[in-house]
């Protein structure tokens, strides 16, 4: 077991300390060290499996690794879990706007490879897809350091882990859920500096308004527009995650799940080719993922989700019908329901969809019309799928503000989880 008293302070469940960040870290790896399925899941991340019997845990604030080094070069804790090996990993945190730099990642990569140390672990309110997949990429090519894993935790990563612990309700004890409640309030609490990824950035509105008039953006505002925009989509699998109390996680492409730099790559070549933003969703349960798109020069965004047909019927028309009145309540007024909402269907050797509005769809359905609406390939004796899209309005007006853009996008995503994503 490691000295505690060599290695730095003791955590606190109630620190006392001034600094955001190390009452945010204290609390954190109390936490951890007090509710271990909690820290099963975040050490789960990293490759650590933790067990009830035979591990043990120990945590400290501002590791005193010894060394001739600046304050500002130790790390703000420490972790160490122990099986059948120890492992190690260093901690820093950054609370509020506060985010890590190259110069800061270098050193402190190089403070875990000089005190053989297993792992850096980051934690900030910068979003990323997957843990092992940080926001921030090292750019030395010291090959040693490259060869360190390293870890992103997003505080909001964080905060969705404890939420889904408390809505599983399999915790050990009626105190460990107490405590993870009472860290939620902690997270949930605008005076703790904990925030998800809340505004595209500076040069937002200029890089929109380049597109809408073809103009030629530098690689620099496409790289930053993609970088936010990827911060986004780990927040918006988050929210999605919540609304529906499934696991969601962000598809990726084969070969962009291994390497931050050719995700990037490719998707800014994407956005020079189409002038749009994507991001889709596999929710656990689901056959079919969300499709989210922000088409930047035309000013619209699309939210989509392919559905299949029940087999309980056969004529196509009333297999549509059939899926329609999932989305119909006779007891509502039916003008308004569902503005900005097509149903799309696809049918067999056709390779355009038939469409029309749902709202169209419904009330002809009502008016046992639907057979003969544009919507119905009439001579076709099956029907492969329908998609259901959303393109809401108010869009163009928030599309230049870029703390606007990324509240309406998340507004509009939980509208339509809540009414178009059928469980």
């Amino acid at each position: 077991m490691v000295d505690k008293f060599a290695y730095g302070e003791s955590v606190r469940l109630f620190p006392t300390v001034k600094s955001d960040e190390d009452r945010a870290t204290s609390i954190l790896l109390a936490t951890m060290e007090l509710v271990p399925d909690f820290r099963a899941v975040l050490l789960g991340t990293t490759g650590r499996r933790v067990t009830k019997r035979g591990d043990s845990f120990f945590v400290t604030v501002h590791p005193k690794f010894g060394g001739r080094y600046s304050e500002k070069d130790i790390p703000d804790g420490l972790i160490v879990h122990s099986r059948k090996d120890e492992w190690k990993a260093a901690i820093e945190v950054k609370i509020n706007q506060s985010d890590l730099d190259q110069n800061q990642l270098e050193r402190y990569l190089r403070r875990v490879a000089e005190h053989k140390c297993d792992a850096l672990i980051t934690i900030s309110n910068e979003m990323c897809a997957y843990p092992d997949r940080p926001p921030l990429r090292l750019l030395s090519t010291d090959k040693k350091l490259k060869k360190i894993p390293y870890y992103h935790w997003s505080w909001k990563f964080i905060a969705h882990s404890v939420e889904r612990l408390l809505l599983e309700g399999k915790l050990n004890s009626p105190l460990e859920e107490k405590i993870l409640q009472e860290f939620r309030a902690f997270l949930n609490d605008p005076k703790s500096g904990v925030a998800g990824f809340t505004a595209m950035n500076q040069g937002w509105s200029d890089f929109v308004n380049d597109l809408k008039v073809r103009g030629t953006p530098d690689i620099e505002s496409y790289e930053n527009t993609v970088s936010d925009w990827h911060q986004e989509s780990a927040e918006l699998a988050i929210i999605i995650s919540k609304r529906l109390k499934r696991s969601v996680t962000i598809r990726l492409e084969k070969g962009m799940k291994n390497s931050t730099e050719k995700r990037l790559k490719h998707d800014v070549n994407a956005l020079k080719k189409s002038g749009d933003l994507t991001a889709s969703y596999d929710i656990d349960g689901i056959d079919y993922p969300l499709n989210i798109v922000l088409e930047i020069d035309q000013r619209c965004l699309r939210i989509s989700m392919r559905h299949d047909l029940s087999d309980k019927v056969k004529t196509p028309y009333k297999r549509v019908e059939r899926f329609l009145k999932n989305f119909h309540d006779s007891s509502d007024d039916k003008s308004g329901k569902h503005d900005h909402v097509h149903i799309f269907a696809k049918w067999p050797y056709v390779p355009e969809l038939t469409n029309t509005t749902l709202f169209d769809a419904i009330q002809r359905m009502e008016d046992d019309e639907l057979q003969g609406s544009k919507l119905i390939m009439t001579d076709k004796d099956s029907i492969q799928f329908v998609e259901l899209t959303f393109s809401p309005s108010g869009i163009a007006k928030d599309i230049l503000n870029r703390k606007k853009i990324i509240a309406s996008i998340e507004r509009e995503v939980e509208f339509f989880c809540d009414r178009y994503v059928k469980i």
